[in-house]
């Protein structure tokens, strides 16, 4: 694993060595740390909503082997180590993922419903290693940055603190400590509407890759900016905490509040409130639980992606969240239930229909199986009409019935052999799915036990 994803490693660990101790290189860093975060949060996006996971190795041999449903937690385990400093930690991805709340609504998603929420778009087939390799990288790129943050601040701020004001590369006597770190000095001719917005984002891009590589940082910030500010503050770690980076905290923190002004120090404090108050749980919860909330994935952004599929994803999704977190009851598998919705719920339109279909069928008695055939001899024209009126291409009809088109306008046409019973009622089902899908009436010539099965299932293809 280490050894298959460590492009961007290698690259963020290429970028830092050739700086060495140039101050600069906190510039660079938060950069990077944002890129990458943002890298890891899409990529993991676009895991879930192409279903690239269920074809991960680990997760079909899983679910071969104890015969259930593909499962999520083998794949997003697969990518962490136990040991602090051998790979990323669960702990690194969470912290990646603190800001971008419609990635975390599409994790808890899949992680707790333990069924499928991909997108109802048609999949490219060559993007689902793609997008598996994209996420382990980024992954992989942001553990490698946030190893650095403690250091580069401290460094920085060393740096600053025995700055020339003669130097030309040093920054003028006007210029706060977060301006600079922010890139956007004054005399740079920026609004100061810019230059707090600027400098927020970099505030909180380094406070969000400290607090990643240390659970300590976000507490030692607080204890010593309440010294420096007069307070008999002291730190509340206790054993339960990670031992590892607390060193690191510590000094990243008193460097950083021996350089930052009062307000600058209201401006960090309120930046961690807003970054432990976005990672609340109930957050997270109702975000997932909004079956409203637009899918973000790029299945939706090509030139030919219906405007309303991003809704109707984020509905279905939604749906099968909701079903899969239902409270316990006895004599109903909530796992089982969920995992039927999606089937006809998510995916691809031609997948919707094959399940669809299958499970109308399997809800027709045989006395009216049998007389299908009849049935759609009897009235090929008037069906045949129907079918065109509703807007079904005869090629897709023919696909969806896993026949050929000239079998298919044959059999429309009343010409040779009457076709079989499993086809008949395909095909009496698939026009009823089509006019329910389009607010049109059934006909009258299918029999109410071939059509109410279709009518009942609980999706609009």
């Amino acid at each position: 694993m280490f050894q298959r994803h460590l492009h961007r490693h290698d690259d963020v660990n290429l970028v830092m060595s050739a700086l060495r101790g140039d101050p600069q290189r906190l510039l660079v860093l938060i950069a990077l740390g944002a890129a990458l975060r943002s890298d890891v949060a899409s990529a993991l996006r676009e895991v879930i909503a192409t279903g690239a996971w269920m074809q991960n190795f680990r997760v079909r041999r899983e679910a071969a082997h104890w015969r259930h449903e593909p499962r999520f937690q083998p794949f997003l385990d697969h990518g962490f180590e136990r040991r602090r400093d051998r790979g990323p930690k669960y702990e690194h991805l969470q912290a990646a993922l603190l800001t971008y709340p419609e990635t975390r609504a599409a994790l808890l998603r899949v992680y707790e419903a333990e069924c499928p929420q991909h997108c109802r778009t048609e999949t490219a087939a060559l993007a689902e290693d793609r997008h598996i390799d994209d996420y382990r990288e980024a992954l992989f790129g942001w553990y490698a940055a946030i190893q650095y943050a403690h250091a580069c601040l401290v460094r920085a701020v060393r740096w600053w603190e025995h700055q020339d004001p003669h130097h030309p590369r040093d920054p003028d006597a006007s210029e706060s400590f977060t301006d600079w770190m922010a890139a956007t000095g004054h005399h740079r001719g920026t609004r100061a509407g810019q230059d707090t917005t600027s400098a927020t984002h970099a505030l909180q891009e380094l406070i969000l890759m400290m607090h990643a590589w240390s659970p300590h940082t976000l507490d030692a910030i607080d204890v010593a900016f309440r010294k420096t500010e007069g307070e008999n503050a002291s730190h509340a770690w206790g054993g339960g905490f990670e031992p590892a980076g607390r060193p690191e905290a510590q000094a990243a923190a008193e460097a950083l509040a021996s350089i930052l002004s009062s307000e600058e120090r209201q401006q960090v404090r309120d930046i961690i409130n807003g970054l432990e108050s976005d990672a609340s749980w109930d957050r997270d919860m109702d975000l997932a639980v909004d079956v409203m909330l637009p899918c973000t994935s790029d299945q939706h952004r090509s030139y030919s992606a219906d405007t309303g599929e991003r809704e109707a994803c984020a509905n279905a999704r939604g749906r099968v969240f909701q079903e899969a977190s239902q409270s316990w009851s006895e004599g109903i598998d909530r796992a089982v239930s969920a995992s039927r919705l999606a089937r006809f719920l998510l995916g691809a339109r031609a997948d919707r229909v094959d399940a669809a279909l299958a499970a109308a069928r399997a809800d027709v008695s045989r006395d009216a199986a049998e007389r299908a055939p009849q049935i759609w001899h009897d009235n090929a024209k008037i069906l045949s009409g129907i079918r065109e009126a509703v807007g079904l291409d005869i090629d897709r009809a023919a696909g969806f019935l896993g026949i050929k088109r000239a079998t298919l306008q044959r059999f429309e046409q009343a010409a040779g052999k009457v076709p079989g019973r499993r086809i008949s009622v395909g095909y009496l089902q698939l026009l009823t799915l089509t006019c329910a899908e389009q607010g049109q009436p059934v006909p009258d010539s299918i029999p109410q036990p071939i059509s109410e099965p279709a009518i009942s299932l609980p999706t609009a293809l």
